[in-house]
Parts: C-alpha cells; structure tokens; sequence
C-alpha cells in the first residue's frame, strides 16, 4: 500500500513525493551538466566515456539512475506510479464500463493511438528542429546532447505533475494516470543521444526501446488495462498517488 502523510491539511502520497525527489535530482544533474558545459565540455562527452577514467563519473552516475529508473518500468512493482505500471497485471482492478458500451470503448481506444502518433509526431519534430539548430550553429557536440537529453528529463516531470502540452494538444486524456504513452517518456529522453551513438547512447536507448516493447505488448494483449473505463484502479476515486495538478 502506498504511504501517505498529511502535511498543511493536505495528504501526500508517497508516490509524489518521490516524484519531487526525483525533479530534484533531475535538475541538479541538469545544473551541473549546464557548469560542465561552460567550464570543460569535455566531461560530458559520452563517446569517450571509457577514455575519461574518474572524469566521467558524472555521466556514469546519470547512466545509472535511468538504467535503474528503466528496470523499474519492467519488472512488476508498486514503487512507481500507477500510470506506468498500468500495464501489469497486478495493477488491475476489473470493473464494469460507467455508461459506456463496446462500440464507445473502441473509439476511445482508437483517439488514444490518434494522441500518440500525434505526439510522436510533435516530438520527432521539435527534437530534429532543435538538432538541425545547433548543426547549423556548430554547436552540435556530446555535451550539447547531454543537455538536451537532461532537458527532456526534467520536463518529463514538469509535464506529469505540472502541465502537460502533450495531453493538452494531442492526447485529451484526463490525467497521467490514463495516458497512452506514459512509458514512452524514456525513449523520448534518450534517443537524442543516437546523433552521437556508442555504448552510452545505444545502451540507454536499446534499454528504453524494451520499456516501450513491454508497454506496447501489454496495450495489445489487454487492452482493457489501459482505461479507467475497464479498470478501476486508474479512476480519480480510487487514485492513491494524487500526482495531478488539482493535489
């Protein structure tokens, strides 16, 4: 069970929490990648990371924390939130349609694919965009990618527990929990790092392709895991992780 405190009237969940520790992280590895940048770029170059000896610890300790994040997104557990574990079976909670038939149901399925190829869309778009900028600028380097990369990330988290643009423009979910593509977030941080591939990049964005492959099978196995619709643990009323907004 989820632990929770209350703290100024308000309950807490320790999911959330979590999720703050983890944005905290997050933007230190950020900050300190933007004074590497401007101090000696070269600590952030992930192709020579073998070369670096103990001046590459900083990027063998980002590593590290997303490997580990990733193994979470495939092995079964209840340390992490609902809208990323969704997709295994212990994280379901059968329960009958509210007012809606079978017809509904698949339409509401085929909108979801509709968001996320939008938004796949979108973000290829933005990322190339961004890339195709600091080529012509001849700023296209490891380190640069590095930071795009710890951009991505701690936008990640901005996105789920602030405001999301994705389910605002493409997606029309009513919150993380339910959102298509949630165990997409990593592939979507990483893959920029392709632009530079080698054992850094290509084990990070293999890794975060597997999270995707699990999450993809899942959704079209059962389905009905992925919809507050089918499955009652993803309802507002049943929600323990209070990671929206409104908490």
């Amino acid at each position: 069970m989820t632990a929770h405190i209350r703290r100024g009237g308000a309950l807490i969940s320790g999911i959330r929490r979590r999720h703050v520790w983890k944005s905290i992280l997050r933007a230190l590895f950020l900050a300190s990648a933007v004074y590497f940048y401007f101090t000696d770029r070269e600590i952030l170059n992930y192709r020579a990371i073998f070369e670096r000896g103990f001046n590459a610890a900083f990027l063998w300790v980002v590593w590290l924390v997303l490997v580990i994040e990733m193994l979470s997104r495939i092995i079964p557990n209840r340390q992490i939130a609902i809208g990323a574990r969704k997709h295994f079976a212990c994280s379901y909670r059968a329960a009958d349609p509210i007012g809606t038939n079978a017809a509904e149901i698949s339409a509401k399925s085929e909108n979801m694919h509709k968001g996320a190829f939008k938004s796949a869309l979108f973000w290829f778009a933005v990322s190339a965009f961004i890339i195709f900028v600091l080529f012509i600028l001849g700023m296209l380097t490891p380190g640069a990618i590095i930071l795009f990369t710890l951009i991505y990330a701690v936008a990640d988290l901005f996105f789920i527990m602030v405001f999301c643009p994705l389910r605002v423009l493409f997606m029309r979910n009513q919150c993380c929990v339910t959102c298509r593509i949630y165990n997409w977030d990593y592939f979507m941080i990483c893959a920029p790092m392709v632009v530079f591939p080698g054992f850094y990049s290509i084990s990070l964005i293999v890794l975060s392709l597997i999270v995707i492959l699990r999450w993809e099978l899942s959704l079209q196995k059962n389905p009905h895991f992925f919809t507050g619709k089918t499955n009652a643990s993803l309802r507002c009323d049943m929600c323990k992780d209070k990671l929206c907004p409104k908490w």
